[in-house]
């Protein structure tokens, strides 16, 4: 599509693009978000009382820049229905078991022969295949089951979670790489697919690092905000402020310990003692002149006053009348032509599904 779109805004790189969200939770609908912030028609399924996520502040991040329609899938009508609209799709966002959509008659096998030309993204954590195919679980069951918590925390401590749902945002990221890419197969082949996306193998991406400690029966061990090998750490400066540091090359090393007053027999302990030293405004700006990686210890609140962060937009204040105020991150990465954009926060519940099938039709 060339041209403006509407509001003299230009449209995103995939306009035209049909998708139906019909997942729950976090994970598979933020698939589906991602897709909505680069200009994708995305017609969100909700159950007839509306998502769990509705009246939190989660919303906006698994359904903003999407219309939202109410359908009862338990329901012969909202069945055929939604047979209906995939006909018309590109793509089908879905997270349900599997056992639960081939008695619904919702399986791969029946939605394709119905659209041939669809892709289907079906987002588990542990895959359509395998012995653990049918066990529940979500972004921290990635995390764990990828081996992840087991690197987290001190070697001294136990396995840590982290603060946020990073198994479901990585696999999130994950199932679009793969949509996209059977999209681009599809258009050179006129043949859609499934994508049998999981949520714990993208974690055995974060955890590849630490497979070059991997000796057979002698797994990684914890080791903090450390890495062997390289001088990375969390320092804490002389004002109680954080900043984290990775002199990550020989140079980087070489002109840090040589900051904190030259070698020992522990850097990162000497350079510890140096940092708390030194205030957190004033450390910042020697390391940065010499070109040594560093970085504040940001917080939400942080970000949303740093002027790097406001010059690019990255992270934007939303207030919300229902909701109430949002720090949503924007869509990223940035595309010169077409970038993405965040859509409407807090899409209304439709109930026209007639009304749905109709502007996809003649869309």
């Amino acid at each position: 599509m060339d041209g403006q779109g509407r509001g003299g805004i230009p449209p995103g790189a995939l306009a035209g693009l049909k998708v139906i969200d019909m997942a729950s939770l976090y994970a598979a609908p933020l698939a589906a978000t991602i897709m909505a912030d680069f200009g994708a028609d995305v017609l969100k399924i909700e159950p007839p009382e509306g998502d769990l996520f509705r009246d939190s502040k989660m919303w906006p991040v698994v359904a903003r820049g999407k219309r939202c329609l109410a359908l009862d899938l338990r329901s012969e009508k909202g069945i055929e229905r939604l047979k209906a609209l995939v006909a018309q799709a590109d793509v089908l966002v879905e997270n349900y078991p599997a056992a639960v959509l081939a008695r619904r008659g919702l399986g791969w096998d029946v939605l394709s022969a119905i659209n041939p030309r669809l892709v289907m993204l079906s987002l588990s954590c542990f895959g359509g295949t395998g012995p653990y195919a049918d066990r529940p679980g979500s972004g921290t069951i990635g995390e764990g089951f990828g081996g992840l918590t087991a690197l987290m925390g001190t070697s001294d401590g136990p396995p840590m979670l982290p603060s946020v749902a990073l198994g479901d945002a990585v696999g999130a990221m994950s199932a679009v790489i793969g949509t996209l890419s059977a999209l681009y197969w599809r258009d050179r082949n006129g043949r859609g697919q499934q994508v049998d996306a999981s949520l714990y193998e993208p974690i055995l991406q974060i955890v590849a690092h630490a497979g070059q400690r991997w000796e057979p029966h002698r797994s990684p061990e914890r080791c903090g905000s450390r890495l062997p090998g390289v001088l990375r750490n969390v320092y804490r400066t002389a004002d109680g402020r954080y900043v984290a540091i990775s002199a990550s090359t020989a140079r980087h090393a070489a002109d840090l310990v040589a900051l904190a007053g030259g070698e020992g027999d522990d850097q990162d302990a000497r350079v510890a003692a140096w940092i708390a030293t030194v205030p957190q405004a004033v450390l910042m700006e020697q390391l940065v002149a010499r070109r040594i990686p560093v970085t504040p210890v940001n917080s939400i609140d942080d970000m949303l006053a740093d002027p790097h962060v406001s010059a690019r937009g990255s992270l934007v204040h939303v207030a919300d009348d229902a909701l109430g105020d949002l720090a949503l991150a924007a869509p990223a990465p940035r595309l010169s032509e077409t970038p993405g954009r965040i859509g409407e926060v807090n899409p209304p519940l439709g109930t026209d599904a007639d009304a749905a099938l109709e502007r996809w039709t003649q869309g």
